[in-house]
């Protein structure tokens, strides 16, 4: 395996009046599982392509294990590359879909023989072998490709959203799956999604972009509880953060001190999670109307609206009373986020 690090990457296609990538500078390190995550047009999957090789960059340079890929052609970056439609040919076989990449470079047939076994085996596809793409199911197909990269054993390897065309609890169950088997192979991973639940629990490392630039690198945790700015901090979390100026919260009644002296123009996010609740009244917390209730099992949601106009989404592990429709609650200080009211970053 090997470090992949990306310095200055930008990229403009031919005839856009603007660049698709602007300036990005970030590192992977051996074996790491590192998720490139953002809203759809963020540019993305066009960064994936510029690091196998598919797509050339306007400017910047991509290296791995420390050679300059500028010249060097797809299939000889050693990159296994799992798209989002999986691209299994559908005369070929399960088993020659999955040595097709070892035949064409000549590995003798011993080798691909065991190679197949192993891999197969490893992700349960051995009484699958001789079927054909059209006779498998959406995650059956989805571990073909997977195991099409990993038979290759290749220094890194490229997933883009391998698991937007499962359903939902498919979804969930892969999910573990593929952090268990890159963890096994020791495998250096980057990895496309817009779906901050991917992101969040399968990363070592997340890179948020936005409009085609970084807006955060870091650890899940690091994203999650210290975001850089507001669009990072109401794109992680669900439900998302509230934001709310501080005019916003005055008006409510609060007092809240900024965080630096003196300083009245800012804007304020707290999760749902960090408001304190009741559905009985409390000395000195605001009062507010429940709009919506949303239970979940274990966690319920609220909508609340306030007299001064603000609305607030509140999580709970309380068990919401039935038509209660008047709420109390209250700011956790020591977990709220404060942001420049001018340009959106943390403060």
């Amino acid at each position: 395996m090997a470090e992949v690090e990306l310095t200055n990457i930008s990229k403009t296609f031919e005839g856009a009046a603007h660049p698709v990538l602007h300036d990005i500078s970030f590192a992977v390190k051996d074996t790491e599982f590192v998720s490139l995550l953002g809203p759809s047009g963020c540019g993305k999957t066009t960064l994936l392509r510029i690091i196998a090789g598919l797509e050339e960059q306007t400017s910047g340079k991509v290296t791995i294990a420390g050679n300059d890929m500028c010249r060097v052609a797809p299939r000889d970056r050693d990159m296994a590359f799992v798209f989002q439609n999986y691209a299994l040919y559908p005369h070929f076989s399960v088993e020659d879909n999955i040595s097709l990449g070892l035949r064409l470079r000549k590995i003798a047939k011993p080798e691909i023989e065991a190679r197949v076994k192993a891999t197969t085996e490893m992700l349960g596809l051995e009484g699958l072998l001789a079927r054909k793409p059209r006779a498998l199911s959406g995650g059956q197909r989805q571990r073909v490709a997977l195991a099409r990269a990993l038979v290759r054993n290749p220094k890194v390897f490229l997933l883009d959203e391998p698991l937007s065309n499962l359903d939902a609890k498919l979804r969930d169950k892969t999910r573990g799956e593929l952090r268990m088997l890159f963890k096994k192979v020791k495998g250096t991973v980057i990895y496309v999604t817009h779906d901050q639940i991917e992101a969040m629990t399968m990363s070592d490392k997340i890179v948020i972009l936005q409009d085609g630039r970084i807006q955060q690198v870091g650890t899940p945790n690091e994203i999650y509880e210290s975001p850089a700015n507001i669009f990072v901090a109401t794109f992680i979390g669900t439900p998302q953060m509230n934001i709310l100026t501080n005019r916003e919260i005055q008006a409510m009644g609060y007092a809240l001190t900024g965080p630096k002296s003196g300083l009245e123009d800012f804007t304020c996010g707290i999760r749902p999670e960090d408001l304190d609740l009741s559905a009985n009244p409390r000395q000195d917390w605001i009062e507010g109307t429940v709009d919506l209730c949303e239970p979940a099992g274990a966690l319920t949601t609220l909508a609340i609206s306030t007299a001064a106009g603000a609305t607030l989404r509140c999580s709970t592990t309380l068990k919401w009373p039935p038509n209660q429709t008047r709420a109390w609650f209250s700011f956790k200080r020591e977990h709220m986020h404060f942001f420049s009211s001018a340009d959106g970053t943390r403060m």
